[in-house]
């Protein structure tokens, strides 16, 4: 029952992070674009990047806190259905390149945020 715990109030903190940060920055653009949505999937792909190490390998977190992160916060801060649900809207508005910019986007970028996450935190350490 705790790893449930741990998952759902890491879940329900990404949520709201993701909300937020998503909302702040589509305020701020003032564009249909959803730069919200992909800065969130950026962001969170390189804060998992950076994490990798110490809660994949590491015995330094206990497996509660490995899943209150891994699958709770950083799980719903980038959470793929809202990523395929903004992709569908851009399409069905008739907006393919920007579909497909933003699609190209999200993968890439988010890859290569993970990529430079596990690369920063290996470099320092």
């Amino acid at each position: 029952m705790n790893v449930i715990l741990s998952i759902a109030f890491g879940g329900a903190i990404g949520a709201v992070s993701r909300y937020m940060l998503s909302s702040a920055v589509q305020n701020i653009s003032g564009n249909s674009f959803p730069y919200g949505m992909l800065i969130c999937n950026i962001l969170g792909s390189m804060i998992l990047g950076i994490l990798y190490d110490s809660l994949s390998k590491g015995s330094l977190f206990s497996d509660n806190i490995k899943l209150f992160i891994q699958v709770g916060i950083l799980g719903s801060f980038t959470t793929f259905s809202a990523f395929s649900l903004e992709s569908f809207l851009m399409l069905e508005k008739g907006e393919y390149s920007a579909a497909i910019i933003f699609i190209l986007l999200s993968v890439i970028l988010s890859i290569v945020g993970l990529v430079s996450g596990i690369y920063f935190i290996r470099v320092i350490f």
